[in-house]
């Protein structure tokens, strides 16, 4: 018996952490939107879970920024003293 040769899949990932961070920017920037709105909205446009896309945002400057953005508005303690 032959094998049937089909050709190989290569199935590109729908967001990877870079493209999260673009868009996440670019919503930011353009739309007034906060990061956890800009990020809730990519979800929704992608059909995506929140939960699936944290994942994307382990590391980086995203998280950095979403950080900051839960300081701010008192969402979560800073864990370092401010100096003002």
């Amino acid at each position: 018996m032959a094998k049937s040769s089909s050709p190989v899949q290569i199935v590109e990932p729908v967001l990877t952490p870079k493209t999260l961070s673009d868009r996440a920017n670019f919503l930011v920037e353009h739309d007034s939107m906060t990061y956890t709105e800009a990020i809730v909205e990519i979800c929704k446009e992608l059909e995506l879970e929140p939960e699936d896309v944290a994942k994307l945002v382990k590391k980086g400057p995203l998280k950095e920024k979403l950080q900051a953005e839960a300081i701010n508005r008192n969402i979560v303690k800073s864990t370092t003293a401010r100096f003002f």
